[in-house]
């Protein structure tokens, strides 16, 4: 079993990597969440157990986890597709003095 501190360091590295978990799990096709997710899951629900929580308190843990990693799943998916539209919308501006119209090539 691992120290206190150990544990702590752990428990804090799992809480900090939930945006890059997010992110990988966010970057895949959404009929493959749920696989992901789950996996995700029993690696939490383990590493409760390995550090020697007791049933109730590791699910309590691994619930909140898998609630915030949830969110922010949601939270980049809605990220990126904001991203994607706003890159599909065409910025409107006025036409550049310097660019030379494809009609005018033809005229000269």
């Amino acid at each position: 079993m691992a120290s206190i501190s150990e544990e702590e360091e752990i428990l804090e590295a799992a809480v900090a990597g939930i945006p890059k978990v997010a992110e990988a799990i966010a970057s895949m096709p959404e009929k493959a969440w749920a696989k992901a997710l789950a996996a995700v899951k029993g690696t939490y629900r383990q590493t409760m157990l390995d550090l020697g929580y007791d049933e109730v308190p590791a699910e309590g843990w691994v619930s909140a986890m898998m609630l915030r990693l949830q969110a922010e799943v949601a939270e980049q998916k809605t990220a990126k597709q904001e991203a994607t539209e706003t890159c599909l919308v065409p910025a409107e501006s006025e036409p550049d003095d310097n660019v030379i119209e494809i009609g005018e090539i033809r005229k000269q």
